[in-house]
């Protein structure tokens, strides 16, 4: 396990449009992430969702499936069920700034697949490569 806490990141867009974004996962999942294939979504509750897909990983068809549980417009929080952060728990922390967003990542990385000297790296660049799809995506189509 590792505890990585990612401070200073920002969006350039107000919170509201953040969560505009944070909603749009369900119906724009494979817009905002590319490489995401086949997702499914389960709503469970008004800001509770179960999340699904598929993804290319090292010439093979991985499963990932996460739960996530937004509070609008402070947090979401997101547990990783499979795929190769299994057992990963972390939030999203979101701070109003104006015409920006900053946004604060506090989690526990685990991975049934991953070696512990390498998963903090891995855990870093899932959290970068997430990043900045969601910033792309933010650029292009939420203006």
């Amino acid at each position: 396990m590792v505890r990585i806490t990612d401070e200073g990141s920002h969006f350039e867009v107000p919170v509201e449009k953040v969560w505009k974004l944070v909603e749009a996962h369900g119906t724009e999942m494979t817009k905002i992430h590319p490489d995401a294939k086949n997702p499914k979504l389960e709503l469970q509750g008004e800001n509770f969702a179960v999340v699904s897909w598929q993804m290319e990983q090292e010439g093979r068809t991985v499963n990932v499936k996460i739960r996530t549980t937004s509070f609008p417009p402070l947090a979401s929080v997101i547990e990783v069920m499979d795929g190769p952060m299994a057992g990963t728990k972390f939030v999203n922390y979101y701070t109003p700034k104006g015409a920006r967003t900053g946004v604060t990542v506090i989690g526990d990385f685990h991975s049934p697949v991953i070696p512990e000297a390498h998963l903090e790296k891995a855990a870093r660049e899932f959290l970068d490569n997430g990043f900045n799809e969601d910033s792309a995506y933010l650029k292009h189509h939420m203006k």
